[in-house]
């Protein structure tokens, strides 16, 4: 029976549209805590932590909730309603963007959490790895883990010895420099495809120009101003 201590004392937080399944795992174990087994009771604790809009796509049911198993009805329509799709979830799990500032113990976190009730597969070994460093993912991708938190455990021993000897700066600096030199390139490109055959050989001597060319409107104007008769056009 729910005493009126716990009834006063419980207060849910808003609802989180992100994270439904974790959401309704914390509210759980508050109703464990304070022992409160009602169904009515515990529904009316879920529609008292909606924001608007969450409530609102939820009226149908907050108006007229069944007679019996509110609660089930409810956690049942906001998982539903806010869970991933396997499609998104798959999606998520194809974009991720490395580590960052995380260990990777916290991505496979993250990893495992995308996946929901789905069972992970060589695939989501392939892609962890594949978020990890060189120096990191060298030692791991031909040792079998059937426990993948182990797994994660032993590339954040890896990977924080490779930060303590610099070997994580050092795979930063090259990466960055190999970024570096194909901006340049991309750049020398660019530039070089923006002149005329005439400005591309002769450079700043070139005695004639033809578009496209970035070169060939101060060419026209200065040829115009500057031209003497019979002088030789390269």
């Amino acid at each position: 029976m729910t005493t009126e201590v716990d009834a006063v004392s419980l207060k849910l937080p808003t609802f989180w549209t992100s994270t439904p399944t974790t959401w309704f795992a914390q509210a759980e174990a508050q109703f464990i805590v304070r022992n409160i087994t009602n169904d009515d009771t515990k529904y009316y604790y879920v529609v008292a932590a909606l924001d608007s809009s969450t409530a609102n796509r939820a009226k149908s049911l907050l108006v007229a909730p069944p007679t019996n198993n509110k609660y089930d009805a409810i956690k049942k329509f906001l998982t539903s309603a806010y869970e991933l799709s396997n499609y998104e979830r798959a999606t998520a799990l194809f974009n991720l963007a490395g580590l960052g500032d995380s260990k990777p113990s916290e991505l496979m976190d993250t990893m495992l959490g995308l996946m929901g009730d789905n069972k992970p597969c060589i695939l989501f070994h392939h892609l962890f790895l594949q978020q990890l460093p060189t120096y990191v993912r060298s030692q791991l991708a031909h040792r079998d883990f059937t426990d993948l938190r182990q797994l994660s455990l032993e590339a954040d021993n890896i990977y924080l010895a490779g930060k303590a000897t610099g070997q994580h700066v050092q795979e930063v600096n090259a990466a960055s420099s190999a970024t570096r030199q194909r901006l340049n390139r991309s750049s020398s490109t660019s530039s070089a495809e923006s002149l005329c055959y005439y400005h591309r050989i002769y450079g700043t001597r070139a005695r004639k120009c033809c578009e496209p060319c970035k070169h060939h409107a101060t060419f026209q104007q200065k040829k115009q101003g500057n031209s003497t008769p019979g002088q030789q056009q390269m």
